[in-house]
This record gives structure tokens, C-alpha cells and sequence, in this order.
């Protein structure tokens, strides 16, 4: 374990240690890493294929021996997006929001990247009598760029898609990895993220997501 990473579990105090101790998926090392795959292999007739993204990520969960794979590939609530951007290769993401409670106003949400995917970037607004959702995020497996808003275009750290390059207001890109936790800047702020070159595995902490809160930059994507 390197100084950064020892510092900062003992500033989280003993849970800490233990929580974030072996910050390197070993396991993952013994598997084949899961590819990057073109993005033809998942349509047919011009179509998205579920069936075959959601492969696709079963690849991902036995890579980095993820313990809840079997269960979410086997949930009806595991979802798939491609963002209508028919470029799911680069723009998309697997997730199943494990509890979403308006009442007491929170929310509980694992997210799932493909290498080098990138889920469109976005912002929230106050909806349904609730304030603009607030989150962080804690990368288990893989590693991740968080993008805010900001940043030089010209000088960006991680690979623009060519689909969204149009549209991106933010280039303030952080790299994290197993076990960093990441917030989110400011209320309503424009965000996205991007998996690392083996995807990744993100838990979302958060409060209340709204449907109707969630704005996006590219006016042509869909959910």
C-alpha cells in the first residue's frame, strides 16, 4: 500500500482500514480482462441488443469476481442504457438502483462501465418537491475519470467520444481508483463519468433521484 492510499485510511479510522484494505483487485488479475469491444458488436439491424450488452457486463462481474453479479444479472430491475446515441461502445452503462426512498430522501446505486465507456454527461434539478440530487461515489472495481465542469478541452486527460464531443462542457477530469470516493462540486453542477481501460464497478451514494430532475447537456440523448 503507497503513502497516499495509508494516509488516507487513517484518516477514515479503523472501518476504514479494513474496508478499503487490498485496494488492487487482485482476483481480477486472473481473468481475462475484459475487451473493448467496437461498437457494431452491440447492434443488429441498426438496433441496440440488450442481450448481447448485457453479456457484456457478466464479462465485466466475473473479471473483477464481483460478488453481486449473479443476483443483478438475474434482477428484473438491472437496467441498460445506450442514451439513444448508438455508440454504446463509448456512451452507455449497466446499473440497478438498489433502493430509492422519496420519503426519507435517499438513494443507494451501483453503477456499471465497459472499458472506456462514458455515461453522458448531465445535471440534476429540483423535482417532485424534492432539492437537485447530491451524490458521491466510491469506485470497488476498475477505476474512473469524474468530469465537472471547467477544464481546457484542448488539454483533456481521458478520451473524448466523437459522438459527444459536440456537446461536452466538462474537461476537470480526476482519475480514481479501487476504494477513492468522489463528490459531487455544486448542485445542478454539469458531470459525467468514464471507466478506465478494465471498466469499472461504482456505489453511488445519494439523495433522491428524480427521473424528472435529470437534464442532459446533449439535447439528443434519451433514457
Amino acid at each position: 500500500m503507497n503513502r497516499r492510499n495509508l494516509v488516507k485510511c487513517a484518516a477514515l479510522g479503523t472501518i476504514g482500514i479494513f474496508s478499503l484494505a487490498g485496494l488492487k483487485t487482485v482476483a481480477a488479475a486472473e481473468g481475462k480482462k475484459p475487451p473493448k469491444y467496437p461498437n457494431e458488436h452491440f447492434y443488429k439491424s441498426g438496433n441496440f441488443d440488450f442481450d448481447t450488452g448485457k453479456a457484456a457486463y457478466a464479462e465485466l462481474f466475473k473479471y473483477h469476481h464481483y460478488s453481486l453479479g449473479d443476483t443483478v444479472l438475474k434482477s428484473p430491475e438491472f437496467w441498460i442504457l445506450e442514451f439513444a446515441q448508438n455508440d454504446f461502445s463509448n456512451v452507455g452503462m449497466g446499473g440497478i438502483f438498489f433502493i430509492n426512498d422519496k420519503e426519507h430522501g435517499y438513494f443507494g446505486h451501483e453503477i456499471y462501465l465497459l472499458p472506456g465507456q462514458m455515461i453522458a454527461e448531465h445535471y440534476h434539478v429540483a423535482a417532485e418537491d424534492k432539492p437537485a440530487k447530491h451524490e458521491s461515489w466510491q469506485v470497488r472495481h476498475g477505476s474512473i475519470w469524474t468530469v465537472a465542469k471547467g477544464g481546457d478541452k484542448s488539454k483533456a486527460i481521458f478520451p473524448i467520444p466523437k459522438s459527444q464531443e459536440k456537446y461536452l462542457t466538462c474537461f476537470n477530469a480526476k482519475f480514481h481508483e479501487v476504494g477513492d470516493i468522489e463528490r459531487l462540486s455544486d448542485l445542478e453542477e454539469p458531470h459525467f463519468m468514464m471507466a478506465g481501460p478494465e471498466g469499472a464497478i461504482v456505489t453511488e451514494y445519494a439523495s433522491y433521484h428524480s427521473g424528472l430532475g435529470l437534464k442532459f447537456t446533449n439535447p439528443t440523448v434519451k433514457v
